[in-house]
């Protein structure tokens, strides 16, 4: 790998990693050359695997545990690879559940993938105070807001971190504010919230379509009687699955 050189016996290799098992066994030219180039494979994940190869203990920290799942998932080390997604769903954090999540993706981890959704949808309010959330493309943070999965105690902290993703950036962002502001449950937001927060923001004022839909949201106050005329979604409460519900029971039984 690159100008790392590695030593080691084909016999272990193919016995213990099923890609040289597949190279050495199936008459490509590899199995026939003293030495074997190994490209796009970080050479101390390469060492770390080709060892537990030998002794079948492998060490997984922080710093190495993505270039291992990489190593693993080209060498096809499926255990070594469900290792490192234990390894970091077990580590799940505001500040990196985000970029755990593409990685995932990338990885084509599908539990880590899921994991990570779920943890960003019940922490989404200190996800959306991270460096990560703030350096989200658009496309992802207007999927996020969407969600009918995240835990807040109201559509006012959604609305917070929306804003605070724009101000990020003002400059290249301003413009998917209208957008953005469409997937926000404004209706569900305090009318006192409407008035002297949303309203009030300059990044609103200065919008036509912005101010549209705090006149929307306000007249579901209001207007009651043009509440069935609101899309559905914008007056459903939002609902985090992954939080376990409690079942209250009021009362007791009448003494003979």
């Amino acid at each position: 790998v690159g100008d790392h050189k590695f030593s080691a016996h084909r016999i272990v290799l193919a016995a213990s990693i099923p890609y040289f098992h597949a190279m050495f066994t199936n008459d490509m030219m590899e199995c026939k050359q003293d030495e074997i180039v190994m490209q796009g494979m970080d050479p101390s994940a390469l060492e770390a695997l080709i060892n537990f190869a030998y002794n079948g203990h492998l060490a997984i920290d922080q710093q190495n545990v993505q270039s291992l799942l990489m190593g693993a998932s080209f060498l096809q080390l499926q255990n070594i690879k469900d290792a490192c997604c234990t390894f970091l769903r077990e580590r799940l954090h505001p500040k990196n559940c985000l970029g755990v999540r593409q990685f995932a993706e990338t990885m084509m981890c599908t539990v880590l993938y899921d994991a990570a959704n779920s943890f960003i949808h019940q922490h989404f309010v200190e996800v959306s105070m991270s460096e990560e959330f703030l350096a989200l493309p658009f496309e992802d943070v207007l999927e996020l807001v969407s969600r009918d999965e995240l835990n807040v105690k109201s559509e006012e902290q959604v609305f917070e971190a929306a804003l605070a993703w724009i101000r990020y950036d003002r400059e290249q962002r301003e413009s998917f504010l209208p957008e953005l502001l469409s997937k926000i449950r404004l209706p569900l937001c305090r009318p006192q919230f409407l008035t002297d927060r949303v309203q009030q923001d300059d990044l609103v004022r200065c919008c036509h379509k912005c101010r549209d839909l705090v006149d929307e949201a306000k007249d579901y106050h209001l207007m009651p009687e043009r509440r069935p005329h609101l899309p559905a979604f914008k007056t459903r409460p939002r609902c985090c699955t992954s939080i376990a519900g409690l079942i209250y029971a009021v009362g007791g039984l009448n003494s003979a």
